[in-house]
């Protein structure tokens, strides 16, 4: 008995196989890209949040960057407050020298020469340690200055996302109050000492507050990091792909096309002999 071509199973087959291809060429690119999100289209509920979540990671990162240059800021101003400290302690002891009484006259004179060129460091130092063409010690960085130092240090807009720098007053010998100091008497030398204490203590306050901010910003930098790990971590349980289950698919996919393929070679068959039955032509 003759039985037609049967052109809409083939037509039926040649759509499963367009399907499946279609399916494979979708995982080899997720497979070869890592990603699962590869088009807007594709889960957009989970493609928006992952957007979001990488729009969110990359301003951290420049946070991260803001703080990291903050430290080298604070950094570089406790070094200066440093090295005035050291030349603070050296005037002290060139003031207790002075202040012995076995000394002479021209002793002193010769303590108080390097005395002078101690200050004249000072306020050296003060006046030109700067980083960045930002002046560090001249009186910039007080809290009253009109010069506002501000790391930005968070991606909102608010000041919780700052961490302000106007944390040190002038270093120079006249905020010190040892700029008119003198060791070259006795007397002036012990005044020299009570003058001097007071610079350090003044000192030390300074370098007290630039150390906080300092512990603050690593405090900081650290946090960032942990938040950028912690949403880089989400992200990608989004966004990337699960290999496993993206190669199983492709092998599942590939089993399935070959069966198509194999179904369809048959169904070709069957119609190729049925065409020779019409024209009474066996093959």
């Amino acid at each position: 008995m003759f039985r037609p071509l049967n052109s809409s199973g083939t037509n039926q087959l040649l759509n499963i196989i367009q399907k499946n291809k279609s399916g494979l060429g979708d995982s080899l690119q997720k497979i070869a890209s890592g990603r699962r999100l590869n088009r807007a289209g594709e889960d957009s509920a989970s493609n928006a949040i992952a957007t979001q979540l990488r729009s969110d990671i990359r301003a951290l990162t420049q946070a991260t960057r803001n703080v990291d240059a903050g430290a080298n800021f604070i950094r570089s101003t406790e070094g200066g407050l440093n090295s005035i400290s050291d030349l603070v302690a050296r005037g002290r002891e060139l003031s207790l020298q002075a202040a012995n009484g076995t000394l002479g006259d021209t002793e002193r004179q010769t303590l108080n020469a390097e005395f002078t060129q101690i200050k004249n460091e000072i306020d050296r130092i003060s006046a030109s340690s700067e980083f960045n063409g930002q002046k560090l010690l001249d009186g910039s960085l007080s809290p009253q200055s009109a010069t506002q130092i501000d790391i930005q240090s968070g991606i909102g807009s608010g000041p919780e996302n700052q961490i302000n720098l106007n944390v040190v007053d002038s270093a120079d010998t006249q905020s010190l109050g040892v700029d008119a100091s003198d060791i070259s008497t006795a007397d002036g030398a012990l005044q020299a000492l009570g003058d001097l204490d007071q610079a350090t203590e003044s000192l030390n306050a300074s370098r007290g507050q630039v150390g906080a901010v300092a512990n603050r910003l690593v405090t900081t930098s650290n946090g960032l990091g942990t938040t950028i790990e912690n949403l880089t971590r989400s992200e990608s349980a989004l966004a990337d792909t699960d290999l496993t289950q993206e190669i199983s698919d492709l092998q599942r996919g590939l089993a399935l096309t070959q069966t198509s393929i194999k179904t369809l070679a048959a169904s070709l068959k069957q119609n190729e002999r049925a065409t020779g039955r019409l024209i009474n032509f066996r093959i």
